[in-house]
């Protein structure tokens, strides 16, 4: 069974787009408390959760802050794909022992390009986290 077939994100794929793209998954775990990636590190991926929560921290004014928390069948750091930084712009940690998809970087870039409402359903969900960012760092400073 394809590893992508309960995304709802990729949905209106087709049978055959998603059986190429799950070639360049894989499923991965982690424990409670581990870090997935940190602040600065390269983008390679974008991750769905399959199961539990991840918390997502930023440094802002030398201080840890929570940003926001991604649940379960929520993307996890699609923004640094989509940016011209390349760069994670946060801290993910899983809350409990965690599933996910790992789905490498080029693989989502040219379905996005061939499915242009998948690539707007990600920049919804960036601009979604871009003002839950600026609210949270607003109300830090």
């Amino acid at each position: 069974m394809n590893i992508l077939h309960w995304i709802k994100l990729l949905s209106d794929l087709s049978e055959n787009d998603k059986d190429n793209l799950s070639l360049f998954c894989q499923e991965k775990s982690l424990k409670k408390w581990e870090i997935l990636f940190k602040e600065g590190d390269e983008a390679n991926a974008m991750y769905i959760l399959k199961s539990w929560t991840f918390e997502i921290r930023k440094r802002i004014n030398w201080k840890e802050v929570i940003l926001w928390n991604v649940m379960a069948e929520e993307l996890l750091w699609e923004m640094a794909l989509f940016w011209d930084t390349n760069k994670r712009m946060a801290t993910a940690i899983s809350l409990e022992d965690s599933n996910l998809v790992t789905i490498l970087s080029f693989s989502i870039k040219d379905l996005a390009k061939k499915y242009p409402l998948l690539l707007n359903k990600i920049k919804d969900i960036i601009n979604d986290r871009i003002i839950d960012n600026k609210i949270v760092e607003t109300s830090i400073k």
